[in-house]
């Protein structure tokens, strides 16, 4: 049910779906789907939950936390990371209109949870940060919690042109590079810059 919901959602836009078409999609009765879920909205929660899933499973947290040993790896780890969420947009560009305007404007209790969101990979980031200043691969002089949340928001643009449909997949390298390379330069112990 839940992926059919996130099928019509995202086709249709969270106002302009209706729960006959869910059931409908999933091969059930209307009356199952409401057996379930209590409304609509409770139904948005899911598929919110089932795209983040998505986005988390595509960017393979694990595979970032704990493995870098340099700024080089540091920045390689990441370049993987937006390269695989790139290719989930390609394959579901709905996913991200999904993420950051639909849901968004719901309402405001969902609405920061999204923006929890950006403070759970921002911590993580911090966190990868704060190991390498530590280990001493990264400069000392940052501070691991603003700079995490400046990465995620550099990568706002990138993501706003695919939202508005722009991107392209050059225009993506181009983006990914240089973000990776201010990125990488502003990591940089001075004995390696």
């Amino acid at each position: 049910m839940v992926e059919a919901a996130y099928e019509v959602f995202t086709t249709r836009g969270y106002q302009g779906a209706a729960i006959s078409e869910v059931a409908a999609l999933a091969g059930i009765g209307q009356g199952t789907v409401y057996r379930y879920f209590g409304s609509k909205r409770e139904i948005l929660d899911h598929v919110v939950d089932f795209g983040i899933e998505k986005v988390m499973d595509t960017a393979r947290i694990a595979e970032l936390v704990g493995t870098a040993s340099s700024v080089e790896d540091l920045v390689d780890c990441v370049r993987a990371a937006v390269e695989r969420l790139f290719a989930l947009l390609e394959r579901e560009p709905r996913l991200l209109r999904l993420l950051l305007v639909e849901a968004g404007a719901i309402d405001p209790e969902l609405a920061q949870r999204l923006l929890g969101l950006e403070g759970i990979a921002a911590a993580v980031v911090a966190g990868e940060l704060a190991r390498g200043i530590q280990q001493g691969w990264i400069r000392p002089d940052i501070d691991p919690e603003v700079l995490g949340h400046t990465i995620l928001t550099l990568v706002g643009p990138g993501l706003l042109r695919e939202l508005l449909g722009g991107g392209n997949p050059e225009a993506r390298i181009r983006n990914t590079a240089a973000v990776l390379r201010v990125l990488g330069k502003a990591l940089s112990t001075r004995q390696a810059s």
